[in-house]
């Protein structure tokens, strides 16, 4: 039995040998996509009794939130681009890119259920709505769930 390593390989046509050659070169300079594991943060943050200290990589720069007197962190996040923390009165996203936060009001009748941050997303699910914040915008956008928890 012949092993493939001791048959002689031939392309007999010029087309087919360019097609081949174009093929390896395409392959050898591809980057490979980024694997969500290997997006390093680009977003740093403090949390104080007073303030939200957000920082973006990206840009530079630092980003304030006051906190309203008495108003506590409950859960917070950071991966990739994007920073998100929940107090007791809002959720407060921040994005890397554009070095900018948004922040949605909570009603307190509206418990939240789980708080997810990935790369260039922040998720938040709620009793009756779930919530998603985009680096790339810098803004919540919310959407009212059609079969709320019990």
């Amino acid at each position: 039995m012949k092993r493939m390593r001791d048959t002689p390989f031939a392309v007999t046509s010029r087309p087919a040998l360019l097609a081949a050659a174009l093929a390896i070169a395409i392959t050898a300079i591809s980057p490979r996509p980024a694997l969500a594991a290997e997006v390093q943060s680009n977003v740093g943050f403090y949390l104080s009794l007073r303030e939200i200290l957000f920082f973006s990589a990206q840009v530079g720069a630092w980003t304030a939130v006051r906190l309203d007197p008495g108003e506590r962190v409950l859960n917070q996040g950071v991966d990739g681009n994007v920073a998100a923390v929940v107090t007791s009165l809002r959720v407060i996203g921040f994005s890397g890119l554009l070095n900018s936060a948004d922040e949605f009001r909570i009603l307190g009748e509206d418990p939240v259920e789980s708080l997810r941050v990935e790369g260039n997303v922040a998720t938040l699910l709620m009793k009756r709505r779930a919530l998603g914040f985009s680096a790339f915008t810098a803004r919540w956008a919310s959407i009212d769930r059609a079969f709320p928890a019990r």
